[in-house]
């Protein structure tokens, strides 16, 4: 057991083991709001290969970690992956592999291609939640991209973390990580770069550069949720009186998928 939960702490880097929450291999650990005790690797870098996902609400807020490295498989990793168990805490969280629910996933390095992962997560209360990054170490040639496939949208993690309405009860078919691979020098990269949507300000101008022909309306909402603006699509518009500051932009399509970026003014 203690040889397996070194190999856990060196696969995923920097990370917090929490003693109120044992896994059903009791190596491993994810993060808990409570009782934290942080641990870090000898070896750290930018790009290799991990991420640490955070699902937050009603004062607490738990974490679940991947790991895309050179021992990860599409099956279960014995001394990498780590088995969820609930113990009945306000929230539970954690990905998939087939049915069987994991708090630490090892998968296959990153190549040319586009990864999905499902996620899951338990409430014992209605609210208001947001699933966040809480630490990243992938590439750059990656977008990082969360998608809530009962509303339609698709989120930026990078940009922004991604706020919902969460009920009590589990949800197993809701959302799906997707890293999307960008430099990929294939048939459709044409297809991927006409995708991409640019907006900036110029003083009180929004632009929005893209070659996309599907978007229907613009949304914008400070930090705190509070809508500044909204109007059908265009390449330009002027937003008389918006302060300085971080908000985010919301697209629609004309299919309703909607598409979620953070903007700076």
């Amino acid at each position: 057991m203690k040889i397996k939960f070194l190999i856990t702490i060196i696969f995923m880097g920097t990370f917090w083991v929490s003693h109120s929450q044992e896994y059903e291999n009791s190596s491993f650990y994810h993060k808990k709001s409570q009782d934290q005790v942080p641990v870090k690797s000898t070896e750290n870098s930018p790009t290799d290969g991990r991420i640490s996902l955070r699902l937050s609400g009603n004062s607490s807020f738990v974490t679940i970690l991947l790991g895309f490295i050179p021992e990860g498989t599409v099956n279960f990793d014995d001394g990498y992956d780590g088995l969820f168990i609930n113990n009945g805490q306000a929230i539970e969280f954690y990905s998939f592999l087939g049915s069987t629910q994991l708090s630490i996933q090892a998968l296959p390095e990153l190549t040319n291609v586009n990864v999905q992962v499902p996620l899951g997560y338990e409430l014992t209360s209605d609210g208001s939640y947001t699933i966040s990054i809480d630490a990243e170490f992938l590439s750059p040639d990656f977008d990082i991209i969360l998608e809530d496939r009962d509303q339609n949208v698709f989120t930026d993690l990078r940009q922004t973390g991604y706020t919902f309405s969460g009920t009590t009860g589990e949800e197993h078919d809701r959302f799906f990580l997707n890293l999307d691979y960008l430099n990929a020098l294939e048939i459709n990269h044409s297809e991927k770069k006409s995708n991409k949507v640019i907006a900036y300000f110029f003083a009180d101008r929004l632009k929005i550069q893209t070659k996309r022909n599907d978007i229907k309306t613009v949304q914008m909402f400070s930090i705190t949720g509070r809508q500044v603006f909204s109007s059908n699509f265009a390449n330009e518009m002027t937003i008389k009186n918006l302060k300085k500051g971080v908000y985010i932009i919301q697209y629609t399509t004309v299919t309703g998928a909607k598409m979620i970026k953070k903007i700076i003014k």
